[in-house]
């Protein structure tokens, strides 16, 4: 199996970052650009736990959003496409994918033929 390999400059700041490396990512969580920045804003506000009632306040006046209401569609959104999901005590939380442990230095992908 042959390898392809590309190199990509993440940005230095913490919502760069972020951003780009939910971005790098799209193709297989496929979010719109909304919904990237969502979720880059509410991991930067806390990485452990997403869309408590304090955050999704600050994330809807980080993003300019009229209400808090607004931002629930795109938490439904997240939900729905596996970026976030539920714990058995009803919080959100982020998969794994999405919230790396620590800073990532490479991405690999390996594709696998449906038949192996």
């Amino acid at each position: 199996m042959s390898k392809a390999r590309a190199s990509v400059s993440l940005r230095t700041d913490p919502k760069g970052y972020t951003e780009d490396y939910l971005s790098l990512l799209n193709g297989l969580l496929k979010l719109t650009v909304t919904e990237i920045k969502v979720l880059a804003a509410f991991l930067l506000y806390d990485n452990t736990e997403c869309a408590s009632k304090r955050a999704r306040k600050v994330v809807a006046e980080a993003l300019q959003m009229k209400n808090v209401a607004v931002l629930n569609n795109y938490i439904k959104a997240l939900k729905d496409k596996g970026c976030i999901y539920k714990d058995a005590l009803g919080i959100y939380r982020y998969n794994a994918l999405v919230n790396p442990s620590k800073e990532v230095s490479s991405i690999e992908f390996v594709l696998l033929n449906s038949n192996d």
